[in-house]
């Protein structure tokens, strides 16, 4: 019996900060590692582009010779908006447009066809269009959390990305978005802080009720909570989403691109996403794009883990394809 069609399975260097950061890896060495992992390789513009948001001729060299030599393939350009970097007012419509633009342009010399775009340009994302289509490029809006897809925000995207249509304006849907619970050792790392336990536990509580966070942060308040565990939940609740994996449908003809989002590998799964779901879900779909496997957790051997998190996700490849 003949399998469908379905998607590939890259690495984003993101995955790599910590050997990265620590210059235990050069920027070399982590292209060679996205070699062995799958062969798609996303970038993020800022961390790893020097001179960003302008691509210098030294970067589009070196980058250039390593795809070639390790015979990858570009997938995504991570973009940065950063509407906050003046100390006194945030960027206006016009300036945002002004420093996305040479990250567009930088992200199409490099080979990049799909851009990620943060939530923040909205305003002016259709300013843009002309761009994406002159450099042939597809942008798509990252729904990460608190982007869920159910979630007021996302909807307006959606109604954006629904209205102008492909194929310059997409999504990319983030799976830290479809969790069943909040990752342990992030748990574990908030008592070490200090914080009361039961308070602590009653936050999780809940974050599992689906509770919005400024009323979760009003009762716990009442219960003697502090900014301890208010910073905590700021990181919970904008970091694990509820969405269903289900809910793929309704954007799936937008879809350009994926993130793997992963915060731990047990016994070959990850416990707090709802991974198999959402491969299912994409499958079911037809999606044929990329997803980028995207590691954030506790500091671990990057490689290993984020090579069994592509095992797991073509075991249930295989397994619905």
């Amino acid at each position: 019996m003949a399998t469908k069609k379905t998607f590939h399975v890259g690495v984003t260097l993101h995955s790599f900060t910590s050997e990265y950061c620590s210059f235990i890896w050069s920027f070399e060495d982590m292209m060679q590692r996205a070699a062995l992992l799958g062969g798609g390789v996303e970038i993020v513009g800022p961390a790893h582009q020097r001179g960003f948001p302008e691509l210098s001729d030294e970067f589009e060299r070196v980058f250039k010779s390593s795809l070639e030599r390790n015979r990858l393939t570009p997938t995504s350009y991570g973009s940065y908006a950063d509407p906050f970097v003046l100390p006194n007012r945030d960027l206006n419509d016009d300036e945002l447009v002004a420093y996305t633009i040479p990250q567009l342009n930088g992200a199409a010399k490099l080979g990049f066809p799909v851009v990620r775009l943060q939530y923040f340009v909205y305003p002016v994302a259709e300013r843009l269009l002309p761009y994406a289509e002159k450099y042939k490029l597809k942008m798509g809006y990252e729904l990460h959390t608190p982007l869920e897809i159910e979630a007021p925000l996302t909807q307006k995207l959606i109604d954006q990305v629904r209205r102008i249509g492909p194929p310059h304006l997409g999504l990319i849907p983030d799976a830290g978005i479809f969790c069943r619970s909040i990752p342990a050792a992030r748990i574990e790392a908030v008592r070490r802080s200090g914080v009361n336990e039961a308070l602590l536990d009653h936050a999780i509580e809940l974050w599992k009720a689906k509770t919005p966070l400024q009323q979760a942060r009003e009762e716990l308040k009442g219960m003697g909570a502090d900014d301890r565990l208010f910073g905590s939940m700021e990181f919970f609740w904008g970091s694990f989403g509820h969405s269903d994996p289900k809910s793929i449908a309704q954007i799936m003809p937008y879809i350009i691109h994926t993130h793997g989002k992963f915060f731990s590998m047990v016994n070959g799964d990850e416990p707090d996403v709802r991974y198999e779901e959402f491969v299912r879900a994409l499958i079911a779909g037809g999606y044929t794009g990329w997803m980028s496997s995207e590691y954030e957790g506790p500091d671990t051997d990057s490689f290993a883990i984020v090579k069994a998190h592509q095992t797991m996700v073509k075991r249930y490849i295989a397994k619905y394809a």
